[in-house]
């Protein structure tokens, strides 16, 4: 079997106006949904990338000296010293800050304060979070590198391994630390080049393996065709433009006072409507209509016109209207929305370029994602000393099953993901329907 390294290109999501605690809800909303989709197996290359912002408040807080190499957890078959857990739990959380870092301050955490004395949500602290995601992570690596053994799976590591140490010498020199301090830094007290030798081994092993299921879970033409054809909507672009006619309406205005508003309003927008019809050019009209303030927008150029835009980035008032199957070149109408009228020009409806690979490498992750799951289901968490205190945790989930299924978000216990891992963006990068009502149009 031969080794290509995963890719997972970049999710594209629109962009809106949020206050923090909107900020807040849905970093972690996102994070819990896509650690459930997620690849599992990130490059080595992103870990250098994100190593040399590594934030030395991540390694695991000894309140106690234990044994180093003595049985820290066990699991599955397999025992864990404190060196091992260390290393996975150094990777884990320090990929999880760099990919977080522009929202970390609206997900509530503080990275130079303890995590065990931060609150993820209302039952978990932040170092509990980050070792049920460094759990899930070592039952993944572990149960890749075990099936690679089983199905006679290859691997010369010898050129990552030594590409692994030296992008790791070099983000030590940036630091202006020493390898052996930087590992320290990054892996906990006990970790060293030949400490971490089998658990590097095993990481490395089970990267390549995973990149191998999933290029041997390619989908075929005909597949990729068929997703397609069902989630076209999500997938297309829309090119159009729109202009937007807002009713004047006093703050204190009477009910009156607002449909005469509103009146006044519509009748601008079906006047532009109808002028277009008749030959006038778009934006002449938005020239003409607009007001003070939007007449900026248009001096040096047409804010009218809007490219590839996503269904799911565009305003919720005309999205539904632009993407019907039926719409036609140069069709034009005038749609209410609240205190506003927008008059919206359908130009032209395409599929990108990247879209079949986009769903390939979805399609792909999706089945090595339950080929992983399958592999690793028997891969249970014995840790008899409480060493990651979960054990409170365990007990809090039990007390919400015994009460209400329904969670505040509106997820089920079918829904909620106790092992936490490091999330990744979507594998299709699209994520074309997470967003809802953002407008990146505006």
């Amino acid at each position: 079997m031969g080794n290509q390294k995963n890719q997972t290109p970049a999710d594209k999501t629109a962009e809106k106006k949020m206050t923090k605690y909107d900020l807040k809800m849905q970093a972690r909303k996102e994070a819990e949904a896509r650690e459930k989709r997620q690849s599992m197996i990130t490059r080595i290359t992103a870990l250098i990338v994100l190593v040399l912002v590594v934030i030395v408040a991540v390694a695991v807080p000894l309140t106690k000296r234990i044994s180093a190499k003595g049985e820290y957890i066990r699991i599955g078959d397999h025992s864990l010293s404190k060196i091992d857990y260390d290393f996975y739990y150094g990777y884990s959380v320090n990929s999880y800050l760099a990919q977080y870092s522009y929202i970390l301050p609206y997900m509530g955490l503080d990275t130079t304060k303890s995590f065990d004395s931060q609150q993820f949500d209302d039952t978990t602290t932040w170092q509990q979070y980050f070792d049920q995601m460094t759990a899930t992570n070592i039952r993944q690596y572990l149960a890749l590198s075990d099936d690679a053994k089983k199905t006679g799976f290859t691997y010369d590591m010898d050129a990552d391994y030594e590409s692994f140490y030296k992008d790791m010498t070099e983000a030590a020199t940036t630091q202006g630390v020493s390898l052996k301090t930087y590992l320290k830094n990054m892996f906990g007290s006990y970790a060293t080049k030949s400490s971490l030798k089998d658990c590097v081994t095993t990481f490395l092993t089970a990267q390549a393996y995973y990149s191998q299921i999933l290029e041997d879970n390619k989908p075929t033409k005909a597949e990729i065709d068929e997703r397609y054809e069902e989630k076209k909507r999500d997938y297309d672009n829309i090119h159009f433009s729109a202009f937007d006619i807002a009713a004047d309406i006093p703050e204190d205005a009477t009910d009156e006072q607002k449909e005469e508003a509103m009146a006044a309003a519509k009748k601008k927008a079906d006047e532009f409507v109808s002028r277009f019809k008749n030959g006038e050019e778009f934006l002449a009209l938005c020239r003409e209509f607009a007001t003070e303030e939007q007449a900026k927008k248009y001096e040096a150029e047409d804010a009218s016109a809007y490219q590839d835009s996503t269904y799911a980035g565009m305003h919720s008032a005309y999205r539904d209207w632009l993407f019907d199957e039926e719409r036609k070149e140069n069709e034009i109408t005038a749609i209410e929305s609240d205190s506003t009228y927008y008059v919206v020009l359908f130009n032209l409806r395409e599929k990108p370029d990247t879209v079949d690979d986009d769903i390939s490498n979805t399609i792909a992750s999706e089945k090595s994602r339950t080929y992983l799951d399958g592999i690793s289901e028997s891969y249970t968490l014995s840790d008899p000393k409480d060493h990651l205190n979960l054990k409170a945790l365990e007990s809090a989930d039990k007390d919400d099953e015994s009460g209400d299924d329904s969670k505040e978000d509106g997820s089920t216990p079918e829904d909620d993901n106790t092992d936490k891992t490091n999330p990744e963006d979507e594998a299709d990068g699209n994520n074309p329907s997470e967003n809802e009502d953002k407008d990146d149009t505006k």
